[in-house]
């Protein structure tokens, strides 16, 4: 899955705590995208430099280290995967010159699917991506992906920004005709937030693409209806901002995905899994 990448090795600027490499290297991998007459077979595909998803780095961050990093955004995550094997079924949102968002984009994975599915079609690709997080350091691993890709300066932007927060707004002239984001509801706390942001940066009937997992975090001040049904109680609390449920589509099945995928995430990874999309009214 992994290829070496000699230039990675020549220019450190990971930013990153002297013991991280001890258990984690940071690595280009090849994203294979599904064709569309059948989601087992591949087609072109795009790199992405990240930490391996099966590193022991995620069980030390889990414990008490003297680091206390948190390399999330360093990794890359199953509702990624779950957008790409959509992606032909998003098509019915036109993307075409478009003006996109990317909310928790850590490595960036999720937006540069969407901009380099057209790559060979200009008149399809998106006008502008913004990638978004609250974390620099993974924001730096964005912008090497970007570079990775050969992504063209004038097609992209890269922000810090922590959902739910007044300053330092990134919008400028207009507000955005789709938000993304995926896999990035670990913890229900996280919900408000996002809606929040999202309801901001984005146009009046624009829409949100969200690629879940349902893997959140509770505590004993979650609600029993996010215990009880997670899905359905984002899809609820998405409507106090605005936000209505558009359309729904699930994940393909276990003997459908793609070979190379296997080589990311099993093929139970996407189990209880699905892109939400919501209209902002």
């Amino acid at each position: 899955m992994f290829e070496n990448d000699s230039k990675s090795e020549e220019v450190e600027c990971w930013n990153l705590p002297k013991d991280f490499d001890l258990f984690a290297k940071h690595e280009v991998g090849k994203v294979y995208y599904p064709t569309k007459e059948d989601s087992s077979k591949s087609t072109h595909a795009f790199q992405i430099e990240c930490i391996e998803p099966d590193s022991p780095l995620d069980i030390l961050n889990r414990s008490e280290s003297s680091s206390q990093y948190d390399a999330t955004g360093h990794c890359v995550w199953a509702g990624a995967f779950l957008l790409i094997q959509c992606i032909h079924e998003l098509e019915q949102n036109s993307i075409a010159k478009k003006r996109i968002i990317e909310f928790g984009c850590g490595t960036g994975i999720g937006g540069l699917a969407m901009m380099l599915h057209h790559v060979a079609d200009d008149n399809s690709m998106p006008s502008m991506m913004c990638f978004t997080d609250n974390d620099p350091d993974a924001l730096n691993v964005c912008k090497r992906n970007c570079e990775l890709n050969n992504l063209s300066q004038a097609l992209y932007s890269i922000k810090e920004l922590t959902w739910g927060e007044e300053t330092n707004p990134i919008v400028n002239d207009s507000l955005f005709d789709i938000a993304l984001a995926t896999d990035v509801l670990y913890d229900v706390d996280l919900i408000d937030p996002l809606f929040t942001s999202v309801s901001k940066y984005v146009s009046l009937n624009g829409i949100f693409i969200l690629s879940h997992i349902p893997r959140a975090c509770y505590n004993e001040n979650n609600p029993i209806e996010a215990v009880e049904n997670l899905e359905k109680y984002i899809i609820d609390q998405a409507t106090n901002y605005g936000l209505q449920l558009d359309a729904i589509i699930r994940p393909p099945g276990e003997h459908e995905l793609q070979e190379e995928l296997l080589e990311w995430i099993p093929r139970t990874a996407f189990s209880g899994g699905a892109v939400l999309i919501f209209r902002r009214s």
